[in-house]
């Protein structure tokens, strides 16, 4: 594994700024730029989310736009494996600040190796991990050290 990426490297500058939407109801909002406050652990905890999980998506591999046609294949193939494993997930849109970028994603109750695995298998540069306090990004392809969010914290 690498030093951790540099947040103003191109590959890794949008990242930090990605605001989790968990398709919940009431839905809940994570702007990874803040710290996770209290009430935000206690919803996540609430759906299911409350220790370790990862957030992860099947879109744009390689980190590649590819078509939306395309990118909902390969969102509906990750969904369509979590349900037949009986492994928990609920749906996330991973959205710049500005909402004018979204990717489908999920937040899946799950260990670090399985997260990081099926990131590898759908060719993800990145995953972003919580540890039940603080949200991570972890580098998968290629692998990099994770980086705290938000970033100078």
């Amino acid at each position: 594994m690498s030093k951790p990426p540099d947040a103003r490297d191109g590959t890794w500058s949008r990242y930090p700024e990605t605001v989790l939407r968990f398709a919940t109801d009431p839905e809940i909002d994570v702007d990874l730029r803040t710290p996770v406050a209290a009430p935000t652990r206690n919803a996540l905890r609430a759906i299911g989310m409350g220790g370790q999980f990862a957030v992860l998506t099947a879109y744009n591999p390689r980190g590649e736009n590819i078509s939306r046609d395309a990118n909902d294949d390969r969102s509906q193939q990750l969904e369509a494996e979590l349900r037949s494993s009986g492994e928990k997930f609920v749906r996330v849109d991973a959205c710049s600040p500005d909402k004018s970028h979204c990717e489908c994603s999920v937040a899946l109750a799950s260990t670090w190796d399985r997260a990081v695995a099926l990131a590898k298998r759908f060719e993800q540069v990145a995953i972003f991990w919580f540890d039940g306090n603080q949200f991570w990004i972890v580098g998968v392809l290629p692998p990099a050290a994770p980086m705290k969010l938000p970033v100078g914290e």
